[in-house]
């Protein structure tokens, strides 16, 4: 009898040794796929890196595009109904409510993990279930809406900050010994106070280029080459960074500062945002910031970024997570009713039709500031309006169209 009990012993140990290194079929949802905002970029390079690390992963996404269609040039499925998908997943891994939400009912037996990636957007309000063991965070003010404002148990929120794919972003440039050229890595018009870095760059003899995207791309990174100093916050920050880029954090509240290794862990904890609680752009401040940089530093951060917040770092802290929440109890995997189906499907049908992200269903909560995909709307709008200015301005020049339009309304243009 003894032997057993040693016996069954033994081989509950061995299967547990087994499940703890068995490769995990995992789900990941986002609201949509179609361009490169930060949780799209994060899904393809932990897709990515999770796959490096053996494991399978499918994707959820309502609306998708070409980032979608990245992702599967990869080999990775991706669904734009959960009725599609044959196997059960071992878990959930949740961005975003809608999604994440008919997730959960159409794999009724299925833990969850949900990410939430900023403080005033709805779309990261966490859904409380007791399903989702675990509530991540990218940076440390996120907490707060998890714990004080959804009375979240503290042991189920945890922090997984945000990291980047190397092999997307290449090889890092060597730190430059002075700085020679900067310039806005942010999405269009999010930094409103340009004038005022390209004077304290010129003060400082170093050519400024303006804004680096004017547009959303799919080559963003690549538009680093050739700049030694970039002014930027939350992923773009951190991309500049690895790829050996000295970065003053700057966003529309102002100036975080230079990022140096005495500072990277505070940084790292808000993701590279100060917000709020930044200085107020002035050129002092951007002088002190500025005169602040030393090369030796520079290359210190950059190594240390490539080294501690990579994707393939990223992942095995969330397959840590995933191995933790579901080591905590049994989760048989249970078939879903013919009612979970339609359930599923009419979430599913709602969270299209609302094209979540869409910038035209993006609104503003009372006494709440706007949100990041509201923020990134308002750029592009200031970059077309840029543009259109100055193809204005090139039609007041005179030529060819000023004599056609002076033609059409019958003014005479000569003086």
């Amino acid at each position: 009898m003894a032997r057993d009990s040693l016996d069954g012993a033994q081989h509950s140990a061995a299967t547990a040794a087994t499940d703890r290194d068995r490769p995990l079929r995992i789900l990941m949802t986002n609201a949509v796929l179609t361009g490169r905002s930060g949780t799209e970029t994060l899904v393809r390079d932990m897709v990515l890196a999770l796959r490096r690390r053996g494991h399978s992963v499918a994707t959820f996404a309502p609306v998708t595009g070409p980032a979608a269609a990245e992702i599967r040039a990869t080999g990775s499925p991706v669904v734009t109904s959960l009725a599609t998908l044959g196997e059960v997943p071992d878990v959930i891994h949740g961005h975003h409510t809608g999604p994440t939400i008919a997730a959960l009912v159409r794999f009724p037996g299925t833990p969850a993990v949900f990410a939430c990636h900023d403080f005033a957007s709805h779309q990261d309000a966490p859904p409380v279930h007791p399903r989702i063991r675990r509530y991540l965070y990218v940076r440390s003010v996120l907490r707060g809406r998890l714990v004080d404002e959804n009375g979240l148990p503290p042991s189920r929120v945890t922090c997984w900050p945000n990291t980047i794919d190397l092999n997307r972003v290449g090889p890092a440039a060597p730190a430059p010994a002075k700085l020679r050229t900067a310039a806005i890595f942010a999405h269009p018009g999010a930094i409103p106070f340009a004038g005022l870095i390209a004077q304290a760059c010129e003060r400082h003899g170093i050519d400024f280029r303006g804004e680096l995207v004017t547009k959303a791309a799919d080559d963003v990174v690549k538009r680093l080459e050739g700049v030694d100093l970039i002014f930027a916050s939350g992923r773009m920050a951190l991309e500049a960074l690895a790829s050996g880029r000295a970065v003053i954090n700057a966003d529309r509240f102002g100036i975080g500062g230079l990022v140096t290794m005495q500072r990277l862990d505070d940084f790292a904890a808000i993701n590279f945002a100060y917000g709020a609680l930044s200085e107020a752009a002035s050129p002092e401040c951007l002088d002190r910031e500025i005169v602040a940089y030393r090369a030796d530093d520079a290359a210190g951060v950059t190594r240390h970024v490539r080294q501690n917040l990579n994707s393939d770092e990223g992942a095995r802290q969330l397959e840590a997570i995933y191995r933790a929440v579901l080591s905590e109890r049994d989760w048989p995997r249970k078939l879903p009713s013919e009612e979970d189906l339609a359930l599923a499907a009419i979430l599913e049908t709602f969270v299209q039709q609302n094209r979540i992200f869409d910038t035209r269903f993006v609104k503003l909560r009372d006494g709440v500031g706007p949100s990041e995909e509201f923020g990134f709307a308002m750029g592009e709008l200031s970059g077309q309006a840029a543009e259109l200015a100055t193809e204005i301005r090139k039609l007041r020049r005179g030529g060819p169209l000023r004599s056609f339009f002076a033609l059409l309304t019958g003014r005479n243009t000569r003086r």
